[in-house]
């Protein structure tokens, strides 16, 4: 199994053998033309759903519904329950275990009904019990791909019946990607500080920016990883600003700004992190947890922030 949960068929049922191409309904075995493919319906479905959202009662059978919407032309395991094992990334952290996944599921969906669905929140209430909520649904991943696009429409339904909507244009990607699996250690802090600045009310942005892409960031994944890492040891308690660090266009003709005084620049260190991975355990029906310890490079300057 790679690191990033996506084996080969010898150890991956998913997979066409001795490739990294998930077997599709096209057949086809080169990666790049099953990912324009892939990128091309399930842009198209995502459009369709910003107009004509699924329905259904946000439990688990309603996420099922949307993962089958996006991907049904292209995956013949469109809205079913992976059967293997799979890992954030290369972070080391691993999703449940598909022994553990009914259960994990069952407890994510009656934690949400408990919320009464994150109804009658203020903005900072909902900003906080949502990311908690999307973290853990992040770690529970119940298909083998497409979780984020699913997670995605799933939780911008969820905003939209508790009174708020998420404005998808001024996102980064980047830092979401990181804060949902980072929500395993530190239980969903930054990515409340990520979600914060884009809630807004429901009526106040078109209700099809579901399908918009996030902003271009100047922040990669992984350095947004290491600089979560940095951020929870030693400043926990102060909002995350690395998700402000957004790509701006250049604009023909423009004149040239006065360049602003540069901020001080931070190097990452390098250092290991430590934290419990829960998990579930059919023979006891409640979570345990299991340490482990990662090593992170140093990151380049931090640079100023936008």
């Amino acid at each position: 199994m790679t690191p990033s949960g996506r084996g080969t068929a010898l150890d991956n049922p998913y997979y066409y053998p001795d490739t990294q191409v998930l077997r599709n309904l096209f057949g086809y075995t080169d990666p790049r033309l099953l990912a324009e493919v892939e990128s091309a319906a399930t842009t198209w479905r995502l459009a369709e759903l910003a107009v004509e959202p699924v329905a259904g009662d946000f439990g688990f059978t309603h996420l099922q519904d949307i993962h089958y919407y996006l991907l049904q032309d292209v995956y013949g395991w469109a809205g079913e329950i992976r059967t293997v094992r799979s890992f954030a990334g290369n972070t080391g952290i691993e999703h449940d275990s598909p022994e553990s996944i009914e259960a994990g599921i069952a407890e994510n969906f009656a934690n949400l009904a408990a919320t009464d669905y994150l109804r009658a929140l203020d903005h900072a209430e909902f900003t906080t019990a949502l990311a908690e909520y999307w973290g853990d649904l992040t770690l529970l991943h119940p298909f083998v791909d497409g979780n984020s696009r699913t997670q995605k429409v799933f939780v911008d339904q969820l905003a939209h019946q508790a009174g708020w909507a998420i404005d998808w244009r001024e996102i980064n990607v980047g830092a979401l990607q990181s804060a949902r699996t980072f929500s395993f250690v530190d239980q969903g802090k930054i990515l409340g500080d990520i979600l914060g600045p884009v809630i807004v009310e429901k009526d106040s942005i078109p209700v099809d920016v579901v399908a918009a892409s996030g902003r271009d960031a100047l922040t990669t994944v992984q350095e947004h990883w290491v600089a979560m890492i940095e951020h929870a040891e030693n400043r926990f308690d102060e909002p995350y600003t690395w998700s402000t660090q957004l790509a701006v266009a250049e604009v023909e003709h423009s004149p040239e700004p006065t360049p602003a005084p540069a901020a001080a620049h931070r190097e990452l260190p390098e250092y290991e992190s430590s934290w419990q991975q829960p998990y579930w355990t059919p023979d006891t029906g409640h979570r345990m947890t299991s340490g482990h310890t990662m090593s992170h490079p140093g990151s380049r300057a931090e640079g100023p922030r936008l």
